[in-house]
């Protein structure tokens, strides 16, 4: 039987757990991006006056569960995989966000990230799913939806503690 006392119990246990947590984690994979001007030409510009978000790799528009899913990330994630519910290792870098939009707001206008619109972020603090509370005074502005691309913009989410504000350029991919 070992006897430790428990200051050094918890000091091992600090040294110890972020080892774990690396050693349960994926690597990021090394995808490409989609936010170079061949990726984006499809895509209608964003309006005069609306800053892109800084920094993305990736903003993809996929139909799913009846309507739109969203997905902007820092990381070169694959068509499909959500911004936070992931098993890849973080970094101090990491920003991201899905939203899932029903079919009824999947056109041009300002919606509110409250129900029924379905909100994941991941900051370096902070891993989020759900939507609502404090959420609800984020939102998204959606300005063009075609075929081949979502063109919008994020207001609010950094005062929510969120990754980003800005606009995006989306364009359609299928998982």
């Amino acid at each position: 039987m070992i006897h430790a006392p428990p200051l050094l119990l918890v000091l091992a246990v600090a040294l110890v757990a972020p080892a774990c947590d690396a050693l349960l984690c994926e690597p990021v994979p090394d995808l490409p991006g989609n936010q170079s001007a061949e990726d984006l030409a499809a895509c209608p510009e964003l309006p005069p006056g609306v800053a892109p978000i800084e920094g993305l790799a990736v903003a993809r528009a996929v139909r799913r569960f009846d309507g739109l899913v969203l997905t902007m990330s820092t990381r070169p994630l694959a068509c499909g995989e959500p911004a936070s519910q992931h098993g890849y290792c973080t970094s101090d870098d990491d920003l991201g966000l899905t939203l899932g939009i029903p079919a009824e707001q999947a056109v041009p206008g300002v919606y509110s990230f409250q129900s029924p619109i379905y909100v994941e972020y991941e900051t370096p603090g902070a891993s989020v799913a759900g939507g609502g509370g404090e959420l609800s005074l984020a939102s998204v502005e959606l300005f063009a939806i075609t075929d081949t691309c979502v063109t919008g913009r994020i207001v609010g989410l950094v005062d929510q503690h969120g990754p980003f504000d800005g606009g995006f350029r989306a364009p359609r991919c299928t998982p």
